[in-house]
This record gives C-alpha cells, structure tokens and sequence, in this order.
C-alpha cells in the first residue's frame, strides 16, 4: 500500500513538473514577438483583414522570428518577408495589387506593437533601390535593397516598451511608385531576429514604368465615404426636380432604398462575423501551443 501511494506520489509530482515546463515553454514562445502596426507591415495587415488570402500569419502577426542575418548575412533570397519560415511562405508573394500600401508622404514613423518587452540590439530599416524592378512576381532579394539603412534605431540591450515609436530622423529616401522597406528588430540576448515588411506608395511611377499598387484600405475607405456622400447630394438633387419627373424620381427612390436596405444588411453582417471570431492574440496563441505540443510529441518519439 505504501508503495503505491509512492508511486502515485511520484507520478503527480512528474505531471505538475511537465505541466510547469509546458506553461514556461508557452511564455516564453508568446512574450517575445512583435510587429510593425504603422505603417501596416504585411504582417499586419493580414491580421486586420486589409490583405488577403494570408495563411497562417493572420492569426500571429507577431511570429516572424528566425536566427539574426537577414537581409545580408545570410541568404534568405526570396523568402525575406517571411524569414524562411515556411508556415508563412505567403508573405513573400510580390506583383501588382497583392499588397495594400501606405502612402509614403504620410509615414513619419514607425509604430511597433510587442507582446511583451524583450532585451533589443537594435532596429533597423532597409528600402528596396531606386531603380529596383516593382513589376517582379518573385520573392525579394537582397540585392533588391539598399546596403545602408536609412534608419538605425540602437537600444544597447534596453527593452522596448509595448508599443514603441520610431521617429525619422531625416526624410524618407526619395523615391517615386511602389517601394519596399525591410525592418530588422533585433534581439540582444538570442541568436533570432524578427522581420517585416512594409509596403510604401510614393506616388508617380516607379524606374521600370510601373504604377504603384492600390493603396491602403483606409484609403479605399475614405474614397466609399466620398462616393457616398455625392451619391447622398445627387439624391437631394433630384428630390428638388421640377413634378413632371415625378415617375422618374419615384423610381430612384425605390432604388436607394432597396441599396440602403442592403448596405444595412451587410454591415449587420460584418458586426455578427467580428463579434463571434475570436481575437487574434488568442488564435496566436493556439497557434504557437499547438506548434510546441507537436515538438514535444516528436522528440518523445524520438
């Protein structure tokens, strides 16, 4: 009897043990990641829907950690923006409208979000070249880039605090049409690095004649509201034409409201769909747990 309570013993204490180590494993994969918010990197923009057909960075934006190098001291030729990671190989995709841009005018800094603080070397900001060809379908490369950051940011091994702003000390590179800027977050105290890309839109053509892609969303936005108000003053407008295009106006009438009730109906739509999907952080969550579980699973195998 005593020898089975022992055992029993022992066998509970193993499992609070591996319980521990599994939770310690947990934080330790989630606290230390990070992302580029504004201007939205690729990786953001997944997460908030702007970007499409994404994969699995949608739900961990944070993720795109791999060992430090990028993008010259080692190769990672077409596959920059995700870091090598093949769980995120969507982020390398390149051509004409794939990703939504920011308007580079607009960019005066630029905003990293992190899960937690983590001991920092540095960030770093690299720009495709002037003369780089934007119309490529294939992932970026290094010699896409400049060699020279145009921005440094040095932390000596200082934590950065959640969300952390990087003023430009000077402007933007001078560029026009759609441009690339690779930032290097790099940790102190680990052999990784996280990576993002952000596309820019400076307006006018690019070296090789190409137009920038479609800009940002919060542009398309903006460009809706504009399209609704006139729609709204043109309503207005035949509201106040003379009677004996009475039937006509009657017509529109009908018309708008058949499009309002349906405007209504998809927004109605849009709210269910946000309030039943779960948050990002905890599909990132999930995400990263069930990567460690099937680790572990493989190296009992083993």
């Amino acid at each position: 009897m005593a020898f089975r309570n022992l055992t029993w013993s022992l066998s509970f204490f193993q499992l609070v043990a591996l319980v521990a180590t599994l939770f310690h494993l947990f934080i330790g994969i989630v606290d230390a990641h990070g992302y580029v918010m504004a201007p939205a990197s690729r990786s953001y923009a997944c997460s908030q829907g702007t970007a499409k057909d994404c994969g699995a960075i949608q739900y961990e934006p944070q993720s795109v950690e791999a060992p430090k190098g990028l993008p010259f001291n080692r190769n990672g030729d077409v596959h920059l923006c995700s870091a090598g990671l093949s769980q995120f190989s969507e982020l390398d995709r390149q051509g004409a409208k794939v990703w939504p841009t920011s308007k580079a005018s607009d960019v005066h800094s630029f905003t990293w979000k992190f899960t937690a603080q983590h001991s920092t070397t540095d960030f770093k900001y690299f720009i495709t070249k002037a003369n780089w060809d934007a119309t490529k379908t294939q992932g970026l490369t290094a010699s896409d880039f400049e060699s020279t950051p145009f921005l440094t940011i040095p932390m000596n091994g200082k934590s950065p605090p959640v969300t952390m702003k990087h003023d430009l000390q000077k402007n933007m590179p001078s560029r026009s049409g759609y441009h690339v800027v690779y930032a290097v977050w790099t940790i102190d105290n680990t052999a990784n690095a996280f990576y993002q890309c952000v596309d820019l839109d400076f307006g006018g053509k690019s070296s090789d004649g190409s137009t920038a892609p479609s800009t940002s969303s919060s542009s398309a936005s903006r460009n809706s509201s504009s399209s609704a108000s006139t729609g709204t003053a043109a309503s207005d407008s035949g509201s106040s034409a003379p009677a004996n295009s009475g039937s006509s106006s009657g017509a529109n009438s009908s018309a708008s409201n058949q499009s309002h009730k349906a405007h209504t109906a998809k927004l109605t739509a849009c709210r269910m769909k946000r309030r039943q999907a779960p948050s990002g952080s905890l599909l990132a969550a999930r995400g990263d747990y069930r990567r460690q579980k099937l680790q572990l699973q493989r190296k009992r195998q083993i």
